[in-house]
């Protein structure tokens, strides 16, 4: 059956589109790792995730573009779409949302403040009078510690002169 040249035409634009689409997801997948440090094998994971999406958005783009036959030129189109995608708007896109995301962690940063301030200052206004009382329970905390050592160090030096007493009996 021939294929006409406008579905053609259609179905390579539709590969371009899935091209774009497979390099926005990977600049997505940069953008979460720049932000958030993940270890060796979170990333084996996302990597597993990105060629599952990849898979799933090629099968959809042909599928829906050209029932599921596969052609050369839809090859050619999806390297065509993120060879553009990565020239055109890979840094404008990643620039922008890793300036996103900042500027809300900075806004959720000033909220976050904004929310504990008056907890600090309740923390200090009691504070003031608690410091005598900390202060004494350091101190006891250390006195009993010492008492601990020392009867702990005496019970090990009886128990070695009831050993040595056995021993010569």
């Amino acid at each position: 059956m021939p294929v006409s040249v406008e579905n053609q035409v259609y179905v390579f634009l539709w590969s371009i589109a899935g091209g774009a689409l497979i390099a926005l997801i990977y600049d997505l997948f940069r953008i979460k790792r720049k932000t958030i440090k993940t270890g060796i094998v979170a990333i084996y994971f996302e990597d597993l995730i990105y060629w599952i999406i990849v898979a799933v958005v090629m099968f959809a783009v042909v599928y829906h573009s050209n029932e599921g036959e596969i052609r050369g030129f839809i090859f050619i189109g999806t390297i065509l779409g993120v060879t553009l995608y990565a020239l055109l708007l890979s840094k404008i896109i990643t620039k922008f949302v890793i300036f996103t995301i900042r500027l809300i962690l900075r806004v959720l940063k000033k909220l976050w403040e904004i929310i504990i301030f008056p907890f600090k200052l309740i923390f200090k206004v009691l504070s003031y009078p608690a410091k005598p009382l900390v202060r004494l329970a350091k101190k006891s905390y250390r006195n009993a510690r010492a008492f601990s050592r020392n009867r702990i160090t005496k019970m090990k030096m009886w128990r070695r002169r009831y050993k040595n007493k056995i021993k010569k009996i």
